[in-house]
């Protein structure tokens, strides 16, 4: 028997080739179970590619505990707490189970709700209109459950409406344009799409049906035409292509226009993938290993699809910009690999580096969200065969370097030429990333054009090549230090405006020269209470921390006998 998981642009499903279990669903699902219990899986997959160090930077996959078999993971604020949390269909359990976001990107355990027998797919929205988000998910038995929010993330007793045959993927959208949200189902056994037009409460009309390809097994809700409206992409796993389904602006459609895609088409979404302003479409193809990129003409007709490679068995696909370059990336399950590919996009709806992060067992959906609150995108994934969810988080933001602080010179300090900085090391926790160093030196406290620049230092520690010698040179400077990783995050040093003075060990007159002139002033100094070198260490030619005669000895020999330079022997 050959096993088939599915997945759609936010709904996944699993299901079996053709029609061997038509009629022997009950069945099919405990020997489904049975499988993947006494398989090994290590022996089922590949081996997982591990990330490359000039990816996209995300951690390790942090797993967290579900019902049997999630097939499909949705992010949304649940509770109204501004933080995303997870609503995970699991099928075995016939629930869905629901973890709370501790507003970190970290979870508490999950909380079981009655979603029905065998939910595939689960869809976050408002759909009473009272400002909370509802779930709603697809079931075997060839209906749908509606558990309403009661405003804290805890949820109502399902309420159940019929739609097509086995149910595979809801979405939820505006399509008659009254301001609420109605449903969109692909029936992948009855080969259509069930619409179920909300009354305005979060109860629903009796579902509408329309004709879709052979095996829908995902559809996405989108305005491809640019006329306002939502229309219908739809996924087709028998025929191997997708059907559009232009909205006739009431939330009524015309018939399926299709167009190829790739073998097996399992999963699609809608996005403007080359920055054109239209819609374009992504599609994962199951037994294709690849994902179809369909470009928008403007229309809502598309070109011919150009593929890309991913992993075993794509099973979902999800665009977002995941890299924070302003264009939008594509993250993709693949079932088999037990690890999700992400396609990077060169900007122009083309796409380069491919990326894979380990998952879990037979990850069959990706679902991509600002878990921990940092600005990037991270990433959800239900894993079938292992029972939970993986949560990868994104480290483009939130490893930028930690602080860190400046040493020396310290403030207001007093050193000779040439200077040696010092500063803390900033650590990244990114272990594959790093940080390098910008030393800034500025006559003026506004680091303006008269800044000088040392970049890319790696070390914590540089010696000024300048020496000093001129004498603008010497007396007031400010400085400080820039870390940054590849990713283009940025820490300053805590601090940021510091002052040191520098001299040449032996100018006591701060004319930026070591001569005799120097000598008479030491003299003046030591015997006829004359003014004090600036800084007084620039007198201390010998560096026994005083300022006295033999300082004028020590300089007198160096100046006329080739003695020892000032200040030679000391650090």
């Amino acid at each position: 028997m050959l096993l088939r998981f599915n997945r759609h642009c936010e709904e996944s499903i699993w299901t079996t080739k053709q029609s061997i279990y038509f009629n022997t669903k009950p069945l099919f699902i405990l020997f489904l179970f049975f499988l993947l219990s006494f398989t090994p899986f290590n022996n089922l997959h590949s081996q997982p590619s591990q990330p490359n160090s000039d990816s996209i930077p995300f951690a390790p996959a942090v797993n967290y505990g579900v019902g049997n078999f999630p097939y499909h993971v949705f992010c949304a604020d649940l509770d109204g707490d501004g933080y995303l949390d997870l609503a995970v269909a699991t099928q075995v359990n016939n629930s869905v189970s629901v973890l709370k976001n501790n507003g970190d990107g970290t979870f508490q355990p999950k909380i079981d709700y009655d979603a029905g027998y065998c939910p595939w797919s689960v869809y976050c929205a408002d759909l009473d209109g009272d400002s909370d988000l509802d779930l709603v998910l697809d079931n075997y038995n060839d209906s749908i459950s509606v558990l309403k929010n009661n405003g804290d993330g805890t949820f109502q007793a399902r309420v159940a409406y019929q739609v097509g045959d086995h149910p595979e993927c809801v979405f939820c959208g505006d399509v008659d344009g009254d301001g609420d949200q109605d449903l969109a189902i692909a029936n992948s056994f009855s080969n259509n799409i069930s619409i179920l037009m909300n009354n305005g409460n979060g109860t629903f009309q009796s579902a509408i049906n329309y004709p879709a390809g052979s095996g829908p097994r995902s559809v996405c809700c989108s305005d491809l035409d640019g006329d306002l409206d939502l229309d219908l992409a739809v996924a087709n796993l028998n025929s191997n292509n997708v059907s559009i389904l232009m909205n006739n602006g009431n939330g009524t459609f015309q018939s399926p226009v299709n167009y190829p895609a790739g073998p097996e088409s399992h999963a699609v979404f809608c996005a403007d993938l080359d920055g054109d302003l239209d819609k374009d479409i992504a599609v994962a193809n199951w037994s294709g290993g690849n994902v179809s990129i369909l470009e928008n003409n403007g229309d809502g007709t598309f070109q011919n699809p150009v593929n890309y490679t991913v992993g075993s068995a794509p099973s979902s696909v999800y665009s977002a910009d995941l890299d924070g370059d302003g264009d939008l990336d594509l993250a993709v399950s693949n079932f088999n690999s037990g690890n999700v590919s992400i396609l990077q996009n060169n900007g122009d709806g083309t796409f380069g580096n491919l990326i894979n992060y380990v998952a879990g067992t037979y990850p069959n959906t990706v679902f991509c969200a600002d878990l921990d609150r940092d600005g990037d995108l991270d990433m959800a994934v239900a894993n079938v065969g292992s029972d939970n969810v993986s949560i990868l988080i994104n480290l483009s933001n939130s490893a930028m370097p930690s602080s860190y602080s400046l040493v020396s010179p310290t403030d207001v300090d007093s050193v000779k030429s040439p200077v040696t900085f010092a500063w803390h090391k900033s650590i990244d926790i990114d272990p594959n990333d790093t940080v390098r160093y910008d030393l800034y030196l500025s006559r003026s406290i506004n680091f303006n054009s008269d800044t000088i620049v040392y970049h890319g230092l790696l070390d914590t520690t540089f010696r000024d090549s300048t020496d000093f010698k001129d004498s603008t040179d010497l007396k007031l400077w400010y400085w400080k230090v820039k870390a940054y990783d590849k990713w283009g995050a940025i820490r300053w040093s805590e601090q940021q405006d510091w002052s040191f003075y520098v001299y040449l060990c032996g100018d006591g007159n701060g004319d930026g020269q070591v001569n005799m002139r120097d000598v008479l002033y030491l003299v003046k100094y030591i015997f006829a209470g004359g003014p004090a070198p600036k800084p007084l260490a620039a007198g201390d030619v010998n560096c026994d921390g005083q300022v006295n005669f033999k300082d004028v000895l020590y300089l007198i020999r160096y100046i006329f006998t080739g003695g020892p330079k000032p200040c030679q022997n000391c650090p």
